[in-house]
């Protein structure tokens, strides 16, 4: 009771992440429900008017047509302004321009994460190698930002991780409320993989203050 995979993915295919894939996890799990990284605002976008679409909300499209259970959307909200997306899309090029260390550690990260998703899918972004390349990616930002040295960037980059914050909070939240007042036997949370360290570390604070236990599973099938 209360089994709940956390499944970690990426927006868009590529090399071994792919619908078909994605789809196999959903089948060997068979989820009662399906936890989203969206906020609930954008529900018809992404599945009455399909304006939107990415590679996770093709696959619950796709598991939906043989089976009927509830996928909740638990992101927060609270998006930030395009203006702040600009600014943060800006921080990320200057780094990724420096002709320094820094600027070559960021692209180097950069590429190996993309090139082991595609070389390895899923397996890779549910590992513990994921965690330790997303972590190369976070010094490298954050070395990249010394260097810089420019307050703007600063104040984006802590608004940014903020931001982040304040989601994994919000979406994990959101799933013990929800299985407070509903029973299933398995779910899955999928979210991005550059968020699973993080969120594995407040899933083990949730776990300790929460008055419902859920059985949380960190490797995938």
């Amino acid at each position: 009771m209360y089994n709940i995979t956390l499944l970690c993915t990426r927006h868009e295919e590529a090399g071994l992440c792919t619908l078909i894939e994605l789809y196999r996890i959903f089948e060997a799990i068979k989820p009662g429900v399906i936890f989203e990284e969206i906020p609930p605002s954008y529900f018809d976008e992404y599945y009455v008017a399909k304006t939107r679409r990415n590679l996770e909300t093709d696959t619950v499209n796709k598991y939906l047509e043989n089976h009927n259970i509830p996928h909740i959307l638990v992101d927060s909200d609270n998006v930030p302004s395009d203006s702040f997306f600009m600014d943060l899309q800006n921080m990320h090029e200057r780094i990724e321009r420096l002709r320094d260390i820094n600027g070559y550690n960021y692209r180097t990260s950069i590429d190996k994460s993309n090139d082991y998703a595609r070389m390895y899918g899923f397996p890779y972004l549910n590992s513990i190698q994921c965690i330790g390349v997303q972590d190369e990616i976070d010094d490298a930002i954050e070395k990249g930002l010394q260097k810089l040295n420019d307050e703007k960037l600063f104040l984006t980059h802590k608004l940014w991780k903020e931001v982040i914050d304040k989601r994994e909070n919000e979406m994990l939240q959101n799933i013990y409320t929800y299985s407070k007042k509903h029973v299933f036997e398995n779910a899955i949370f999928m979210i991005g993989s550059g968020h699973r360290k993080s969120i594995i570390n407040k899933i083990s604070e949730y776990e300790q203050k929460s008055e419902i236990k859920l059985n949380w599973i960190f490797s995938i099938p």
